[in-house]
């Protein structure tokens, strides 16, 4: 028996964000990062739902950390909110996640509104969460249906203004999701329908978005494909691509959809057996990565080839998007690597993502796989 969570409320399209009006007079916690107090739109949010400066903490950074949960946490209870928004990417939701978690372990609820300003993590609408642990240098994956947003805003609009390399980064954990949940151990037709549309919308959008940023089209479907793409993978899960992208950013500070966007075509390659001369056809992850490329519209004459072009196009599309191929290219030196690649491999093995993987790697591929991505 399976069982899959949308307990979600879902607002969307433009203007969308005005649906906050209905908490006005309400204890209301507004968690998110400087940005988005710099640019007005945390000051838009409290308008709207009648309170003042005092109800936003803006401290949030990338990666959320064991710390910056806690202190979210004492802020929403020295609020007494009722309702906490994140109101940002995907670093302020996944923080909320886990204070909403906290929280419960505290005996206490609080409505859960997820606003998201980026197109990529889909944590809008996901069960899942990352949270670093600083003293051991570790991202710690968690999973739990109670952490899925009570509501989820999608108003593509606040997605105009973001830098390029955000549009781009985020596009890219998109299509990782996407592509990781379609080839994942627990993929179903429900998760397959949403990796699918998510995968169409992404390959067709994400170069116009990052091109022309102001544009609505774009906008509108990279957010919905980063919806979709969530939706797919919290039925189907995830795989090495995320796992060695977490370790890398814990590592080295990498952006998590950049440190994807290396990563992804080394791990299809793993995934579909490319090393080898000869029986790629036969691995069922090669057959279900050439239909996602038949999917994007990419040629497929054979499974092998068909894998192939589809690691080409990724490839070209970081190129598009200005993502470097290598470590190397990052500013990463090669006594830095070395010092960390056993710390790395060990955290790969045991991340949560992994046992998702169509492919269990042992510690001999991923290790070379990050020589891969060293360059």
């Amino acid at each position: 028996m399976e069982k899959m969570s949308m307990n979600s409320n879902l607002i969307f399209g433009a203007g969308s964000i005005d649906a906050l009006a209905a908490f006005n007079g309400k204890r209301v916690a507004v968690i998110t990062d400087p940005i988005m107090t710099k640019n007005g739109v945390a000051d838009s949010a409290t308008g709207l739902m009648g309170c003042g400066k005092e109800a936003v903490f803006d401290k949030i950074e990338p990666d959320p950390t064991l710390e910056q949960v806690a202190e979210c946490c004492a802020f929403v209870e020295s609020l007494n909110a009722d309702i906490v928004v994140a109101l940002g990417g995907g670093s302020a939701i996944d923080t909320v996640k886990a204070v909403v978690l906290v929280l419960l372990g505290k005996g206490r609820k609080v409505y859960f509104v997820a606003v998201p300003t980026t197109a990529g993590t889909g944590s809008e609408v996901t069960n899942y969460t990352v949270v670093k642990d600083v003293s051991v240098g570790r991202k710690i994956p968690l999973s739990d249906d109670r952490m899925i947003p009570d509501m989820a805003i999608l108003d593509y609009t606040l997605t105009k203004t973001v830098p390029k390399t955000v549009t781009a980064f985020t596009g890219m954990d998109v299509i990782t999701h996407a592509l990781e949940a379609y080839v994942a151990v627990n993929a179903s037709a429900i998760s397959d329908a949403y990796a699918e549309k998510a995968l169409r919308l992404a390959f067709a959008n994400l170069h116009d978005a990052y091109l022309r940023g102001d544009e609505d089209t774009p906008r509108e479907n990279m957010m919905m494909a980063s919806y979709l793409a969530g939706l797919a993978f919290t039925k189907a899960g995830l795989g090495i691509c995320h796992s060695i992208s977490h370790a890398l950013g814990a590592a080295f500070r990498i952006p998590h959809g950049e440190a994807n966007a290396i990563t992804l075509p080394h791990v299809i390659a793993f995934n579909s057996g490319l090393d080898v001369p000869f029986g790629a056809d036969k691995s069922s992850s090669a057959v279900r990565y050439a239909e996602a490329a038949r999917i994007i519209g990419l040629p497929a004459a054979g499974t092998r080839l068909a894998v192939q072009y589809l690691v080409r196009e990724l490839e070209n599309l970081n190129n598009k998007l200005g993502i470097p191929k290598t470590l190397m290219q990052l500013g990463i030196n090669s006594a830095d690597f070395k010092e960390r690649r056993a710390g790395i491999i060990e955290s790969v093995l045991k991340d949560g993502c992994t046992a998702a993987n169509p492919v269990q790697p042992d510690a001999g591929h991923v290790g070379k796989i990050l020589d891969k991505i060293f360059g």
